[in-house]
């Protein structure tokens, strides 16, 4: 059984350390990076892997209980969040900046009733 604790112990704190080295290093991306959706991107990337690990790792030890479903919920749903409200900061920052395109190239789809020549 003290086998089994420490093997747990170590396979959280795996988890967790390399959580905290994920969002370690999408700090570092977002003072790194000069364009805002370069900084999206990589602090989106890094926040949902980086946090679901830290979670992961108090799941472990936690062990088998009610808290650990409700973690494992709490994963799911920043799993499924996460990438859509960096997505639409991404898009507001898209359709805000004036000077988007002389600082990245990027293609921006107008909307359908802008579209020239095309049948509806």
């Amino acid at each position: 059984m003290v086998f089994l604790e420490i093997f747990r112990f170590i396979a959280a704190a795996l988890l967790i350390a390399g959580g905290v080295f994920i969002l370690a290093v999408a700090t570092l991306g977002l003072f790194r990076l000069h364009y805002v959706l370069n900084r999206v991107h990589a602090a989106a990337k890094c926040d949902t892997m980086g946090t679901m690990l830290i979670l992961l790792g108090v799941c472990v030890l936690t062990g088998y209980s009610f808290a650990t479903l409700k973690i494992i919920a709490l994963i799911v749903f920043l799993w499924l969040t996460n990438p859509v409200a960096f997505f639409m900061i991404g898009r507001a920052e898209a359709q805000t900046n004036p000077r988007l395109h002389s600082e990245v190239d990027i293609l921006i789809v107008p909307p359908k009733s802008e579209r020239s020549g095309e049948e509806e």
